[in-house]
């Protein structure tokens, strides 16, 4: 039997994911587990250079730990707050967030699809 182990700071596998505003890339994804039932949670690693990204409510709860790097964080309309290593966020289902990527910056994705 063999142990599915990973280390969050390995860059392989990674596939581009949703670019910063203003450019045509700027952060990348790996997934590290999927349930395989229908709408089932995924693990994955997200890693981003400085930038702007903002995500529309959507469909879906994710909450992540902040493994690597500083950023203004902000659900909606609040105040954003300066998050880093250590930092836990939660969204919930419809929430717009934004980030603001200080630094080079990686994070722990929990997602759970919500129909």
């Amino acid at each position: 039997m063999t142990m599915p182990i990973f280390n969050i700071s390995d860059d392989v596998d990674l596939v581009p994911a949703m670019p910063a505003e203003g450019r045509n890339s700027g952060s990348f994804r790996r997934h590290i587990w999927q349930d395989q039932t229908e709408n089932g949670t995924i693990v994955a690693i997200w890693k981003a250079e400085p930038g702007t990204y903002n995500y529309p409510g959507r469909d879906l709860e994710e909450t992540f730990v902040v493994v690597e790097g500083e950023a203004m964080y902000s659900q909606a309309d609040a105040v954003p707050v300066k998050i880093g290593p250590g930092s836990i966020v939660s969204i919930a289902k419809g929430v717009p967030s934004r980030l603001e990527i200080l630094s080079p910056f990686r994070k722990l994705a929990t997602v759970i699809p919500k129909p």
